[in-house]
C-alpha cells in the first residue's frame, strides 16, 4: 500500500504518483488524522458530458484518456459493469476543471456536447 503525503489517498502497488496531485507516493498506510485536524473537503464532480450509441464506451474511453494526458482526473461510473451499444456513458471531472476539460474535449473529439437534463447526482466513488 502507498498513499499520497499530501491528500493522504491511498493507493494500491505498483502507483508511483498521485492522481491528484502529481507528486510521488510514499510506501506504507498514511498517517492517522488527529481530531481536530482538517482535513481538505472532498472534490465536487460535474458530469462533462453523456456518450450514446453503439460507440459510447469507446468514445469515452478516448475522452477519458485525453483529459488524463492533460493532467485533469477524471471518473466513468460503471465501468465494466456496462453493455456496450446499449448503456449511455457518463464521463465526471472535478468541478474546477470542467471548463478546461470542455475545452479540451471540444477542440479534439470536434462535437458539442447533446443537452442532458442536469438532475442527475454525482456518482460514489
Amino acid at each position: 500500500m502507498a498513499y499520497c503525503p499530501k491528500c493522504f489517498a491511498e493507493y494500491n502497488e505498483g502507483t508511483a504518483q498521485c492522481m491528484d496531485c502529481q507528486v510521488p507516493l510514499v510506501a506504507g498506510p498514511p498517517p492517522a488524522v488527529e481530531k481536530g485536524e482538517d482535513k481538505e473537503p472532498e472534490p465536487q464532480l460535474v458530469r462533462l458530458r453523456t456518450f450514446y450509441g453503439p460507440t459510447s464506451q469507446l468514445d469515452a474511453n478516448l475522452a477519458k484518456n485525453v483529459l488524463e494526458a492533460e493532467g485533469i482526473p477524471c471518473i466513468l461510473p460503471g465501468e465494466g459493469e456496462m453493455i456496450p451499444g446499449a448503456d449511455v456513458v457518463q464521463i465526471w471531472v472535478r468541478e474546477e476543471d470542467a471548463d478546461r476539460a470542455a475545452e479540451i474535449l471540444k477542440s479534439y473529439l470536434g462535437l458539442p456536447q447533446p443537452a442532458v437534463p442536469d438532475d442527475e447526482p454525482a456518482p460514489e466513488n
